[in-house]
């Protein structure tokens, strides 16, 4: 008796259960069939010049000044660059600040944290280069927007990751206006999906996204995906170009790790977005016209 009672709650309890389960098997058939069901943002990446590869100079050109200065930046422009790379932490105040790593032994010449020092205290310590004292210095965020804002295209490495980083950084990307000549960057996948979602004018690269993590695409929302995909160059596979072309993805690819000895091959496999270790002294880039004519084109 107790057995016949059971099965019949068992019923209508199972076709419940299938029916609650009915709507998330599609969502999730949607993820990996059409890459998610949320409405698309805006293309604002239109406001770069179709079809012309953007070349950051990766930390600015750090061959005569230290890398993630104001004055690597200012090489930059010198050689014509229009689009910089740098890397972004904070003060111990909260200051957006250029600066790569999180400790300061090689470039500050201090055994401490980055974030532990003050934006003042930052006029204490020469930038090193090649372990040598300098005599430039960690420059803020907003020193390089004010003198290059309205000038160049910027890829900010956010080396932050938390969601009121995302806020912060945003807030001063729209008081500059600078927001069709920005690309934030990050490898946490959590804070660009965070800026996708509640910054769609916002213009996002995932990095880390790599030969064999195709798969994982599709898995992202339309709302939240990234505008480009970035990564480095020895991670590109030519059966990831493949896919990037299918999907129409390659025009959306950075890749990072470039220099004169891969710099033709990258262009080559269609890669023309890319962060490049520019040297002035080497002899490919003093008398390459293609390199000459991509800048133009940039």
């Amino acid at each position: 008796m107790r057995l016949n009672n059971s099965f019949k709650w068992y019923k209508p309890f199972r076709f419940i259960l299938i029916a609650l389960a009915i709507p998330g098997v599609i969502y999730l058939l949607a993820f990996f069939l059409l890459g998610g069901v949320l409405t698309g943002k805006t293309d604002i990446t239109s406001g770069f010049s179709p079809g012309a590869p953007l070349i950051f100079a990766h930390r600015g050109v750090a061959t005569t000044f230290p890398e993630n200065s104001l004055e690597s930046v200012a090489e930059a422009v010198k050689h014509g660059f229009a689009a910089v790379e740098f890397d972004l932490r904070k003060t111990a105040n909260g200051d957006f600040i250029l600066f790569h790593d999180a400790d300061c032994q090689r470039l500050l010449g201090k055994q401490q944290k980055i974030n532990e020092i003050t934006t003042g205290e930052l006029r204490n310590f020469p930038l090193l280069m090649d372990g040598k004292p300098t005599v430039y210095y960690v420059p803020l965020l907003e020193e390089v927007l004010d003198r290059y804002g309205d000038t160049l295209v910027f890829y900010f490495d956010m080396k932050l990751n938390s969601f009121r980083d995302a806020d912060q950084i945003v807030q001063i990307i729209r008081r500059h206006g600078i927001e069709k000549s920005v690309i934030v960057a990050s490898a946490d996948a959590m804070f660009i999906f965070y800026l996708g979602y509640r910054y769609g004018d916002i213009i996002t690269a995932l990095e880390g996204f790599n030969a064999g993590k195709e798969w994982t695409y599709n898995l992202i929302p339309r709302k939240l995906k990234p505008d480009f995909l970035s990564g480095f160059i020895g991670n590109v596979t030519d059966t990831h170009v493949q896919w990037l072309r299918k999907r129409g993805l390659l025009s959306r690819r950075i890749v990072y790790g470039i220099d004169s000895t891969n710099f033709d091959h990258a262009r080559e496999s269609g890669l023309g977005n890319v962060i490049l270790d520019y040297n002035p002294a080497s002899r490919f880039f003093k008398g390459k016209e293609l390199f000459r004519q991509s800048l133009s084109e940039n």
